[in-house]
C-alpha cells in the first residue's frame, strides 16, 4: 500500500552525444544490428554455438541472435533521480537526461570492410588482457567483421617504430592471454606523433581504434580524434 503524490515532469532536456555520422556517412545504413556467432574454436564461443565460417553467415539465420532491446533515438536515463511536488500548479517540472546506452537497430560501419587497432599506454593495471580479448572477440564474433584487428605494439610508438610491428589479433591468438599478467601488446609513456599515427590509420583504413590508458593516453586519442575529423 501507498499513498498517490502528483509528481511529474513536463520538460526533459536531453545532453547531446555527437553520433558519428554527423562526421562520417553511415556505412552500415539497412545493415540490422545482430549478434553473429562466429570462430574457428569451441573455446571462443559461447556454449552450444555452431562453429562457422564466415561465408556462412548470411546462408543460416540460425547464427543471428537478437539483442534482448534495442535501443531507440529518444530513449534517454534522468540524472535528476530526487523529484518534488510542484509548490505550484503553474510551476513547470523539467530535468536532465542522458542518451541510454545500448545497442541501435542499425550498424554505423558496415563489417566487410572495418580493419580495428587496439593500443595499450601508460603505466600497467589488472585486466589490460582481458580488455584486448573482449575487444578483439566482440568484432569478430558479434560484429562479423571482415577485416583485421591490429595491436599496436609499445604504445603509441608502436605505430610507426619498424622495430615494433603490429601483431594481427585473432580470437584464437587473444584465447588464453587473460590468464597472463600485464598487457600482450606492452605499453610504455611518451612516444606521442600524431602525424605519424594518424598515417597509420590512413595507410592500413582503420575505422575503429581502441586506445586504453589513463588521463594522459586519452588526451592523445582526442588529438587523434580531431586530427581525423581534420582528414575529412
Amino acid at each position: 500500500k501507498g499513498t498517490r503524490i502528483s509528481v511529474k515532469v513536463d520538460e526533459v532536456y536531453l545532453w547531446e552525444v555527437e553520433h558519428l555520422g554527423k562526421f562520417f556517412p553511415s556505412e552500415g545504413k539497412g545493415i540490422e544490428n545482430h549478434m553473429h556467432h562466429v570462430g574457428d574454436t569451441s573455446q571462443s564461443l559461447p556454449k552450444g554455438s555452431p562453429i562457422l565460417k564466415s561465408t556462412d553467415i548470411d546462408k543460416n539465420d540460425n547464427n543471428k541472435t537478437q539483442y534482448n532491446a534495442i535501443m531507440g533515438a529518444d530513449e534517454c536515463i534522468l540524472v535528476d533521480l530526487v523529484r518534488k511536488p510542484p509548490s505550484s500548479t503553474s510551476q513547470i517540472q523539467t530535468s536532465r537526461a542522458l542518451v541510454r546506452a545500448g545497442p541501435r537497430r542499425e550498424l554505423h560501419f558496415n563489417p566487410a570492410s572495418v580493419n580495428a587497432a587496439i593500443v595499450t599506454c601508460g603505466g600497467l593495471c589488472p585486466g589490460l588482457n582481458n580488455v584486448i580479448r573482449e575487444i578483439t572477440n566482440a568484432l569478430y564474433h558479434l560484429y562479423n567483421i571482415q577485416g583485421t584487428v591490429f595491436g599496436i605494439r609499445g604504445g603509441y610508438k608502436g605505430f610507426y617504430d619498424p622495430e615494433l610491428p603490429p601483431i594481427k589479433l585473432t580470437p584464437s591468438f587473444v584465447e588464453n592471454i587473460h590468464h597472463q599478467g600485464g598487457t600482450i601488446l606492452t605499453s610504455s609513456r611518451g612516444g606521442f606523433d600524431l602525424e605519424k599515427i594518424l598515417g597509420f590509420i590512413q595507410k592500413y583504413k582503420i575505422k575503429q581504434l581502441f586506445v586504453i590508458g589513463g588521463d594522459g593516453t586519452h588526451r592523445g586519442a582526442y588529438r587523434i580524434h580531431e586530427g581525423c575529423l581534420e582528414t575529412v
